[in-house]
């Protein structure tokens, strides 16, 4: 028996979940366990019997970075995948080394990151839209990394404080950065920070007090770039406590 939701016709005992597919792995010789975020639900495991043999429907939509629908139905607290409707397969990503790299390291932290369960539908609206920026091209690769990782941290609650006051002492602060405080500091409290240089301020205070779709219309330079990639690393393994060798091998290939 079927039942319909819309146009979409779903088999009783059965469900659709909508998502991402954040990592896959192989399972026994022919079938494939992936990691999606999915829609309310928020990081979900699913078995896909079969979807590594070559004529397999379920090849295609169990691939790394496919945003689909997912027909599952649930046993013994395990979902298993019987059809797939893919909405956008992010193909571009695989026919450029550095847009690959950026969409590697954009999932695995999130995946890294995401929790199993919890509803996350704004970390996954930020995922799909960096995906599509990051496909079209019309941003560099390395930068969207940077404006993702920004836009991360203010979702997750965790973003710096850029404003010109110390976030130790509440003092006028302008140019000394402390990454474990997490914000700027003023001359009494400079040990341990950095300077942040005028760009590099701009560029953040911008991602911050943008929407998703404005945050990626700007461009900085190449020293900015790289002192943005340094400050966002040690923050991000601070305040995520989160080092990630994907990350790593961009480094390689940027700077």
């Amino acid at each position: 028996m079927i039942k319909y939701f819309g146009n979409v016709g779903v088999a009783l005992g059965t469900e659709v979940i909508r998502g991402i597919v954040l990592k896959e792995m192989p399972k026994g010789e022919t079938s494939k366990q992936i990691i999606v975020l999915a829609k309310g639900l928020g990081k979900v495991w699913i078995t896909a019997k079969g979807a590594r043999k070559q004529k397999s429907k379920l090849l295609a939509g169990t691939q790394l970075f496919c945003y689909c629908d997912f027909q599952v139905y649930e046993s013994k607290k395990y979902y298993y995948v019987d059809q797939i409707d893919m909405i956008e397969s992010f193909f571009d990503l695989r026919l450029d080394i550095d847009k690959l790299s950026q969409a590697f390291y954009i999932v695995d932290l999130v995946e890294k990151t995401a929790f199993m369960g919890i509803e996350q539908d704004n970390i996954l609206l930020l995922l799909l839209k960096t995906m599509q920026i990051l496909s079209k091209g019309k941003c560099p690769p390395t930068l969207v990394s940077r404006i993702f990782e920004m836009k991360f941290l203010q979702t997750a609650g965790v973003m710096p404080d850029l404003t010109e006051k110390c976030c130790i002492c509440g003092k006028e602060a302008k140019q000394y950065f402390h990454v474990a405080a997490g914000g700027m500091v003023c001359n009494e409290h400079i040990a341990g920070s950095r300077k942040l240089s005028t760009g590099a301020k701009n560029a953040m205070t911008f991602v911050f007090s943008h929407d998703i779709k404005s945050a990626f219309q700007f461009s900085v330079s190449t020293e900015v770039m790289k002192e943005l990639y340094k400050v966002l690393e040690e923050y991000i393994a601070i305040h995520i406590n989160m080092q990630l060798q994907t990350r790593d091998f961009n480094r390689k290939i940027d700077i």
